[in-house]
């Protein structure tokens, strides 16, 4: 990545979180931010902003689970979400409704494996 490129993200980045927080204190803060990134970029590059935690977020979220859920309490979330979304037990038989759920199964099969294959290894 050149350096007009990581500049760009810097700010976007800085921008972003700005947005989230809303007015002049949210900018102030997106501007730090922004610069900070942009004079140390290691953070980045070090995986500092990106923790194994920060990449399995969404993965927890879609199996309902605390982040620092055990194996057990990951295996029965899957297991209730299982039984609410799979093809062969959900009662809708609107075929619309039926493809969103198997959208839904996929996803949480993803998330299944994922957290669990990171629980293997330690995250």
């Amino acid at each position: 990545m050149g350096e007009k490129e990581k500049a760009k993200l810097h700010k976007v980045l800085g921008a972003g979180i700005g947005w989230i927080m809303g007015g002049p204190v949210g900018a102030a803060l997106g501007l730090l931010v922004g610069h900070t990134l942009q004079k140390n970029p290691e953070l980045l590059e070090n995986g500092l902003l990106c923790t194994s935690l920060n990449r399995l977020k969404p993965y927890y979220d879609v199996l309902q689970v605390p982040y620092d859920a055990g194996s057990r309490e990951i295996k029965a979330a899957y297991k209730r979400l299982a039984q609410k979304y799979h093809p062969d037990k959900f009662v809708d038989t609107d075929p619309v409704i039926q493809e969103l759920a198997k959208g839904k199964m996929t996803e949480i099969n993803e998330a299944y494996a994922k957290v669990m294959e990171s629980d293997r290894t330690g995250r």
